[in-house]
Order: structure tokens, then sequence, then C-alpha cells
């Protein structure tokens, strides 16, 4: 059975390496001159920065994604971290159980019952479901100000909203997942690690991989590319986005209520800043959540378990924020800022190397976290990617999960129990 994959991002060379282990002829097109999109490695400067992703997986070795990397037997180590997080305010870190000391035993109570629900599968339904995450957490806790600021540092640094942006069903799952999976993990090698191993496993059985082919047009079980060639399927996975795979079929093709729906969905949007410290690692494999900056929500430290990933002698930071604004030069501005506020000695320890901004065609996720899930109305077509991501789930870990549905809408596993 013949595949095309458009797209050589984690979700579609995930699916990919699947179908071609169970024996399906697989092409794989990708218009850029490299695997990965953005979840690759960046030469820059002598560091290895990331095309997107921050060298860290949401739930590390336990959680979806590496589960699927196991199943196909990749050669990929991923290492959880420890302490699972840090949270940083008024200019000193803390390890994360030190904020239960910030809620009054009152406080403490409802966390610990509203914790207990979910894991136990309580989750919140109807009209609650629905409200937003900021409403649901003073209803069920109180109006405790560290609360809100871990829980805003928590989703900005996660899925790159707000609190008020998320519905709290999705912040129920997410934080069902992290109970269930646990907290994250460095991957040895960066990001290119996972995308480059899921590539040869693609070829290893017989899957083809054709950079610098961008499709223009898909029609009649046919995708065409720009420089004029044509690829017939039987089954089309899509890692490009839902709106653009619609694009790609034509508008004429899909009923009014389905292109309502997609032209309604919103990307998750951010800005990443790399920086190098001199030195030894400064806070090792961990992320520090930062509860009073202006802008940055956090920030990890990928060479603390790859050397190799910062130039000799220093260490690699990186920051995340989630957009707040279309004026960029204000979010960049007070992200700098922040840098100061955590680094205050940055411009004798080291150096911003590359502010990264996510937005418009290149955002974070192409739809952000908690949005309507749509099912693809044309038979034997899937969505993967950021663009489909399963519900509760992290950044890549939510690829995973959808990569899991549409591997079992094809019969070829069962993942019911990593449903969220």
């Amino acid at each position: 059975m013949r595949v095309v994959t458009i797209g050589a991002g984690l979700g579609g060379l995930l699916t990919s390496a699947f179908l071609a282990r169970n024996g399906y002829d697989v092409v794989i097109l990708e218009k850029s001159p490299y695997v990965g999109g953005r979840f690759t490695n960046l030469p820059y400067k002598g560091f290895q920065l990331s095309t997107g992703a921050l060298h860290m997986i949401p739930h590390g070795e336990d959680g979806p994604l590496a589960h699927l990397l196991n199943l196909l037997g990749a050669n990929v180590q991923i290492v959880n971290s420890n302490p699972k997080a840090k949270f940083l305010i008024e200019g000193k870190i803390y390890h994360y159980r030190e904020g239960w000391k910030r809620l009054s035993l009152k406080e403490k109570a409802k966390t610990f019952k509203l914790l207990a629900e979910i894991k136990a599968d309580k989750l919140p339904k109807g009209e609650e479901a629905r409200m937003n995450a900021k409403e649901w957490i003073s209803e069920k806790i109180g109006e405790n100000e560290f609360a809100f600021l871990f829980l805003e540092s928590f989703v900005g640094w996660a899925i790159s909203l707000t609190l008020e942006e998320i519905p709290a069903i999705e912040l129920a799952k997410e934080i069902k997942a992290v109970l269930k999976w646990g907290g994250p993990g460095l991957i040895k090698g960066g990001c290119k690690a996972v995308t480059s191993e899921l590539a040869e496993i693609v070829k290893q059985n017989g899957g083809k991989i054709l950079t610098r082919k961008k499709v223009v047009e898909i029609e009649e079980n046919k995708v065409l590319t720009e420089d004029g060639d044509e690829f017939s399927y039987d089954v089309l996975i899509s890692n490009v986005g839902i709106k653009e795979t619609v694009e790609l079929f034509g508008e004429e093709n899909f009923d009014r209520d389905f292109l309502r729906v997609v032209k309604s969905l919103k990307p998750a949007e951010g800005i990443k800043i790399n920086v190098a410290l001199k030195g030894k690692p400064r806070i090792g494999n961990t992320v520090v959540l930062t509860l009073d900056t202006k802008r940055i929500n956090g920030f990890n430290e990928p060479s603390s378990i790859s050397p190799e990933l910062a130039k000799e002698g220093y260490s690699l930071i990186m920051t995340h924020q989630a957009l707040k604004s279309k004026n960029l030069a204000k979010e960049r501005k007070l992200g700098i800022e922040d840098l100061y506020y955590l680094f205050p000695e940055l411009d004798k320890e080291g150096e911003i190397l590359l502010i990264q901004t996510y937005l418009d065609g290149n955002p974070v996720n192409r739809v952000a976290s908690g949005q309507e899930h749509l099912e693809f109305p044309i038979e034997n077509v899937y969505i993967v990617g950021d663009a489909n991501k399963g519900e509760g789930g992290i950044e890549v870990e939510g690829i995973a999960l959808g990569v899991m549905e549409t591997l079992q809408k094809l019969g070829l596993e069962r993942f019911d129990e990593w449903y969220l």
C-alpha cells in the first residue's frame, strides 16, 4: 500500500517509521533541505541550538513519545530530569516541592483533593470543562497568588499560552499527564538525535525521504510538487497543518461548517532566547519556572547532559516565553530585561546567542492546545504533528498521542491506555 507523507517533521517521521516497518511503501516529501522540521539541531557559533523545541521532552523516558521510540527500537537516550522542576521567585531558585509552603493549610487540602480527583479521572465536565483554567483553579483552590504564578509559568513554558487562554479540561488533562508520566527529560544529543534516528528507521525499512520537494496541490489520490512531480497514494499523511492541508486540496472540497471551524483555529506563538554562559552547568537537568518575570516563563540547560551542544568552556541556556502581543520589539525587549534579572552578570559571564520568534507560518504550534479536535473529512487522509495533538498532550507528547491515534485508526497498534 502506497503512503505519501507531506512534511518530515517529528509527526511525519514518527508515523512514517511505523508504516514503513509494517510493510507500507512510504515516500516522505519535505520542502526544506533537511529533515526534522522544528525538532532538529541548528548549528550556530559553535553551539547546537534547536530549530524549535528545547532539546527536552515533557515526560522524559516515561511519556508517549519515548514509548513510541521504544516500540521502534530507536537508538535514542532520554535522561529524566532530577528534580522534575524548580521555580525562581524574588531572585532565588527553589525545588518545586518548596511551593507547598506557600499555600495555607486550607489551600493545601483543596489542592490535594483536586489532584486526587484528577488522578482518579474525575475531570471537569460540561460548562466547568469549558471555563477558562484560571477561573477553574480559583474555584477549586482559591485566590492564591503563588499558585496562579506557578501555573501561569507552567502553561507558558509547556504550551505557550496563558491560563485564561485554555479551558479547564485542557489544564486538568495536562496535570493528569504529569501525575501519570512524570516530569521532563533531556535528549542526549538534542532534538536531532530523535528525528535523525527516525529518518534512518524509515530508510532501513525501504522508505524514501525526498528533500526540497514542496507540495503544491493534491488531487484524485495524487500529490503534485512544485517541480512537476506526481506521487500517487493510498494513504496520505500530512504533517504540514490542517489549514495548509485544506488549501492543498482546495476549499471547494469541504463543507462550510468544517471550513468555519478550521479558520477559527489559532496557533500558539512564542519567543525562545538562546544564551551562552561561561563555565560549568548552572542548573543541571531540570527546568526552572520563572514566576516573577515580565515575559520569560522558564529556562533549561540542554548542555548539562550533552556538553557537545555548547562550545567548549560554555553552557547552553534556553529560555521560552509565550507571545502576548504582536509587538515583537516590545516582547523581545521584555524578554531580554528578564534575562538580566535571571543572570545579572550576563555581559561578563556570557552572551545572548540568538533570539528565535515563532509565529504566523512558523509558530510554536499550528493549533494551540485546548481547541476543537477535528476529524479530517476526506477518506484515507490523516493529519499528524502540531496541528493534531492528543488532549492534554504537552508539545511533542501531544504530537506522539496524535500519531498513536492515527496508527490505531490504520489498525497497526492499539494505544487505549495512553489516551488521557
